[in-house]
């Protein structure tokens, strides 16, 4: 039935743009139908494109991740202005040296299948993001974490055994491994297990006649931890028990005990292993002032060679603590003031372990998955519509206000406008409106806008990655840049998007008061955006970034040219996700760009879910992406994108200087200072031309006007669950405006006033 519907909205969208971009505007309050509605707590959604997945460790995109947050608690979630609010943690306490945090959960939460979330379910979740096994993208959100991207990249380990001066149990990192440095060969893992005898995978404690699944004799597994480390789960019997990935067709986890395991693989038992100890600011466990640490840094450590046999990758590596089922403590390497902003973020949406392991790559389905959050997955019908009701379980069920979400996955944005204007849905995902409908919406052709269109601002950038395994030459690169004039964009987008080639966000400086100005030490006329951090105390100025010369863009085409010979491409791939109205137009207009200094570019289009899966794989040259941040912090937000080691690195980028640099803010307290190595760090990156900045976004937001508490906030993301429908609206009722931004929420009649989660 809805899919007949989609269909009919996509067949009709071409004479709707064309009404709008005419003289067809209605002339009405409100954009198209408003249709009287009579359930209270029932949102039709219209998402802007099919999942990638629903599992909290695998998404990255803001086509699920509002999905994914109604169905997973957090230890925090979003409240209506997008920052933090106690979610799974009723309270936390952050140290005065902003290196560790700990946090106190609830003890009424529970999983959908009724047992209790606890703080052991939260440091699996990062173990998952953490481990190879699971492919997650999100490796990057716990970048302050002690040795977490170590931990991800095979290079720390536990010792097993003594290799003086170092202790069995101290924590070392890899130097070479067979006489070569981690990132120049594979390094091998050293927690790959023989399997002897058929091995029973199981729960924690079961017995193997309780086995979900059976490895067979002749297989090999990978231990993924171990009973008893600092943040996983205690033995229920004394042994030691192993929780181990199996990696035949999808996959399949479970514990076994570690009697039952065979032998490490002769070949990686006799691999030798340089390895020095981890540096105590990297160490779980040990701290110090800040001058201890530093000090640390320069004393020479001692080299020892080690077989494969002496080692375990190990969380107790990772500075992740869980002292009772109801606390959790992370250490950071560095002062990490951002870190509370990274707790309601999908690496720490704890995933159940019973349903992961039985099926990692599927779980997160109707009939498989297991939730924690106000909402539970009813029913996913691919490429058209996700069901999401009400969870019974949730822990502060009587304050969610939202009985069922159809979300349908509508990647033509035409076609979800349609939709919305013949009264299918409530409500559209951000930037949806097409840009032949803005100047419509935006009341650029009858001076009035639409009341239920809403344009605000949004912590996102919206740029060209470049694949720099692929063109790998800089001077292209920065003539690719250079060629762009991003001025003329809005003019044709018609969303009031900030034309910038700096890649971090922020407003238009010329917009800005006289004290920002003072703050941000910049001049009315000075070009670009500057982020103001914190009012009145700090502000973050990016690089201005490679903006558009084109005799500049002619010197370094020719560079390219004189370095390149007969390698220089004859003609180079654009890519753009299909079903978007601006993508295309910006395509051609960069294609057209390019072609001005006499290059060959093809534009293609793919798919949503195809193009998130080729990009991520490096199966492109140039594709359209953009980011948005959770928070004012480049150093979270954006910047990690483009370190060697990160997991979403999407171009392949790798410069040692930025990562030094962006190592060298890390211990700085200072926070200013910190934001000057940053714009160093920024600065060397932006000019190396990984990435082409066109615009910050801005969030073009439909609702109608009976919908109440959807939020609109910089970060995008609206608590679903406090959504409700006003069934009692009529036509010429004044419309309270939707909270965010500070606006003050509109309570459901006869429930608790709404705002941040109670603790």
């Amino acid at each position: 039935m809805v899919r007949c519907q989609l269909d009919f909205c996509a067949r009709f969208a071409a004479l709707l743009a064309l009404a709008s971009a005419a003289c067809g505007v209605p002339n009405t309050e409100y954009f198209g139908q408003v249709p009287a509605r009579s359930e209270a707590g029932y949102l039709r959604y219209c998402n802007s494109g099919e999942p990638e997945s629903l599992d909290p460790a695998l998404v990255s995109t803001t086509v699920v991740v509002k999905l994914v947050y109604s169905m997973f608690d957090g230890l925090t979630v979003f409240d209506y202005d997008g920052l933090p609010a106690p979610g799974l943690a009723t309270h936390w306490e952050i140290s005065d040296d902003l290196r560790t945090f700990t946090f106190h959960l609830r003890n009424n939460a529970v999983w959908s299948n009724g047992r209790a979330v606890d703080a052991y379910d939260v440091a699996y979740q990062a173990l998952r993001v953490m481990s190879p096994s699971t492919a997650s993208p999100n490796g990057d959100n716990l970048l302050p974490v002690k040795n977490a991207i170590n931990f991800l990249a095979n290079r720390v380990f536990v010792l097993q055994q003594d290799a003086p001066p170092y202790h069995r149990g101290d924590v070392v990192e890899a130097v070479t491994v067979d006489g070569k440095k981690p990132d120049e060969a594979e390094v091998p893992d050293v927690n790959t297990r023989e399997v002897a005898q058929p091995l029973a995978l199981r729960d924690l404690g079961a017995a193997p006649g309780a086995a979900f699944a059976q490895v067979p004799a002749g297989e090999v597994v990978s231990i993924i931890g171990t009973s008893n480390e600092r943040a996983l789960w205690k033995s229920p019997d004394g042994g030691v028990w192993r929780y181990v990935y199996w990696a035949k067709d999808e996959g399949r986890y479970g514990w076994v005990l570690d009697g039952e395991l065979g032998p490490l693989p002769a070949k990686i038992a006799a691999a030798k292993f340089e390895v020095q100890r981890s540096t105590r600011k990297n160490t779980p466990g040990q701290n110090g002032t800040d001058d201890e640490l530093a000090a640390d840094e320069k004393v020479e450590r001692a080299k020892v060679v080690v077989p494969g046999n002496a080692l375990a990758r190990s969380l107790d590596s990772v500075g992740i603590t869980v002292p009772d089922a109801h606390t959790i403590v992370f250490e950071a390497a560095d002062p990490s003031p951002a870190f509370l902003t990274l707790t309601n973020n999908r690496a720490l949406r704890p995933t159940p372990i019973e349903a992961v392991s039985r099926s990692p790559r599927h779980w997160a389905e109707p009939g498989r998955m297991v939730t924690s959050g106000p909402m539970n997955l009813e029913a996913w019908r691919r490429r058209d519509t996700i069901e999401l009701v009400k969870s019974p379980t949730y822990w502060d069920r009587a304050r969610v206000t939202t009985d069922r979400i159809s979300v349908f996955a509508i990647d033509d944005q035409a076609a979800a406008t349609n939709y919305y204007y013949y009264g299918g849905c409530d409500a559209v995902a951000s930037n949806t409106p097409p840009s032949t409908f803005l100047p419509a919406l935006n009341g650029e052709k009858t001076g009035k806008p639409f009341r239920d269109y809403y344009v605000r601002p949004y912590l996102g950038v919206y740029f060209a990655w470049i694949n720099t395994k692929v063109l790998s030459n800089r001077h292209l690169r920065r003539a690719l840049a250079y060629a762009v004039d991003r001025k003329p964009v809005p003019s044709f987008t018609h969303g009031n998007e900030i034309p910038s080639a700096q890649l971090s966000v922020g407003a238009p400086i010329a917009t800005m008061s006289d004290d920002d100005l003072k703050l941000c030490g910049v001049t009315r006329d000075t070009p670009g955006v500057a982020m103001i951090m914190e009012a009145g105390k700090l502000c973050y100025v990016p690089p201005q970034g490679l903006d558009f010369d084109l005799a500049k863009a002619k010197a370094e085409l020719a560079l390219a040219k004189q370095e390149m010979g007969a390698s220089f491409p004859s003609k180079i791939e654009y890519r753009y996700n299909a079903g978007s109205e601006a993508h295309k137009q910006i395509a051609e207009y960069l294609q057209q760009s390019w072609s001005a200094i006499g290059l060959n570019v093809e534009l293609s289009s793919q798919e949503w879910k195809t193009f998130v899966s080729d990009t991520r794989d490096g199966k492109y040259q140039i594709a359209r992406f953009g980011n948005i941040g959770n928070s004012v912090y480049t150093e979270t937000e954006f910047l990690p994108l483009f370190t060697c080691d990160s997991s979403d690195n999407r171009g392949k980028y790798c410069n040692p200087e930025f990562d030094r640099l962006m190592a060298e803010a890390r211990p700085l307290r200072d926070m200013n200072a910190r934001n000057a190595k940053l714009r160093e760090a920024e600065r060397i990156m932006i000019e190396d031309a990984p990435v082409i900045p066109i615009y910050v976004y801005t969030q073009k937001q439909m609702q109608k006007p009976y919908v109440r508490n959807l939020a609109i906030n910089a970060a995008d993301q609206p608590p679903l669950h406090f959504v409700w429908i006003d069934t009692n609206w009529k036509p010429g009722q004044p419309v309270p405006p939707p909270p965010g931004f500070s606006n003050p929420p509109v309570p459901k009649p006869g429930a608790m006033p709404s705002g941040a989660a109670t603790p």
